[in-house]
């Protein structure tokens, strides 16, 4: 591994481009681990983070930045807004397209676990 935890941690803080409240520090340095713990966990057999550090932790960073708002919006049972009339609420979608943009970045890389088209000698 020629990444360290701390090194998605400083991506995901660059990427969030604030602090975040000391209170919130350790929550963040838990998910950038478990953000890495789950994409190297969905790497294509044969195919190691260590071939792609930058981008590696760089979708790392952003599925730990998706994670980070997915707990924080926890709290308020993830609704951001609401109206009576003629009822609507409103719903965080930002950590969702963080997470697709992630996956996105190292799409070549996942294992999908899906259907693939294999050749047969015939």
């Amino acid at each position: 591994m020629s990444y360290t935890d701390m090194d998605i941690e400083m991506k995901a803080l660059s990427m969030l481009g604030s602090n975040v409240p000391d209170e919130d520090a350790q929550m963040l340095r838990t998910v950038c681990t478990a953000a890495a713990a789950e994409l190297e966990g969905r790497l294509r057999r044969g195919v190691s983070s260590d071939d792609m550090t930058e981008l590696f932790t760089t979708a790392a960073g952003m599925l730990a930045i998706s994670m980070y708002m997915e707990l924080g919006s926890a709290h308020s049972g993830g609704v951001s807004g609401f109206t009576a009339g003629r009822l609507s609420v409103q719903l965080g979608g930002a950590s969702a397209a963080l997470r697709k943009s992630a996956e996105t970045m190292l799409g070549a890389y996942l294992d999908t676990g899906g259907f693939e088209f294999m050749g047969v000698q015939g």
